[in-house]
């Protein structure tokens, strides 16, 4: 059995079987539940670390000084655009479905009736947002998700892209990279309706190739990053800062559910466009650069 099918085996078999057990006991409905369900999804993303390892994946060798000196603007980037991301990807979707922004009303399912109320006698739609931005970038789940991010990135960018390279090229190695990862996420969708819910168009599988296009797009930034800093940091922050960017859902009116395979958030096939384009400019770019140098 080669190094490469060692991880692919490993990674998804006992991360799917974690995925499982946590969503048998979100179903559940109790709070406990819900905990099991965190921890458990915290502890399956450290999987794709652990198959690297049994792989024989050179785990040293992956780069484990930020360099925050040379790589100060990718760190900033890496921190930053994933904000950007959402949001312009946000103002995509309410453009093309404006009766779906309702903040009153997403705000009052969100608060009820009675935080709704002393929500707006203290603060501002636009204040609210400031704040969760700035909450999202700086607070202590961002840096948890962060290290979370890390057990993935170790085996997505880490080991997964560069054998995927070494075989395939640099192209083809993303795009495969990405829906592997995507794969990856395949029984939350479908038990639970991770990110989608159960009533989106096409559900319950759609969401499945949906989501992959996010995560080739996340994929082919983190790789980038990962290979300009050479620093495993990079692709961790970018993927911590991902999951705990602001969530624009609250904007969202209650109605018309099966919009929500669409956006507004960045998994969706309008909110994903901003950083579709980005990937896809750095794909381009790199095909450029690599065309020039074979001249």
């Amino acid at each position: 059995m080669s190094r490469f099918t060692k991880y692919i085996l490993f990674t998804f078999i006992t991360s799917w079987a974690v995925m499982g057990i946590s969503c048998r006991d979100l179903e559940q409905g109790s709070s406990a539940g819900r905990m099991s369900f965190s921890y458990g999804l915290m502890f399956s993303m450290f999987m794709p670390a652990l198959g690297a390892l049994i792989a024989g994946a050179d785990i040293r060798g992956m780069g484990w000084r930020l360099n925050a000196g040379k790589n100060y603007k990718l760190i900033l980037f890496a921190w930053l655009m994933p904000t950007v991301f959402t949001l312009t990807g946000a103002a995509l979707y309410y453009a093309f479905f404006p009766d779906d922004f309702s903040p009153a009303e997403g705000f009052l399912r969100t608060m009820g009736e009675e935080g709704f109320e002393e929500f707006r006698e203290n603060s501002s739609y636009a204040g609210y947002l400031l704040r969760e931005i700035f909450y999202s970038l700086t607070s202590y789940f961002t840096f948890i998700g962060i290290i979370s991010g890390l057990g993935e990135e170790i085996g997505w960018r880490g080991y997964l892209f560069p054998e995927l390279e070494s075989s395939y090229g640099r192209t083809k190695a993303v795009l495969m990279g990405g829906i592997i990862h995507g794969a990856w996420h395949f029984p939350l969708i479908l038990l639970i309706g991770y990110e989608y819910g159960r009533d989106y168009f096409g559900a319950p599988f759609l969401g499945m190739p949906v989501f992959c296009i996010f995560t080739t797009s996340t994929g082919i930034i983190s790789y980038w990053l990962y290979r300009r800093s050479e620093s495993i940091w990079l692709p961790a922050i970018i993927h911590g800062t991902t999951n705990a960017t602001v969530s624009t859902l609250i904007f969202r009116g209650g109605d018309h559910a099966e919009r929500l395979i669409f956006g507004p958030g960045e998994v969706g096939l309008i909110g994903v466009i901003p950083m579709a384009l980005f990937a896809a400019f750095i794909v381009w770019s790199e095909y450029k650069r690599e065309e020039e140098l074979t001249e």
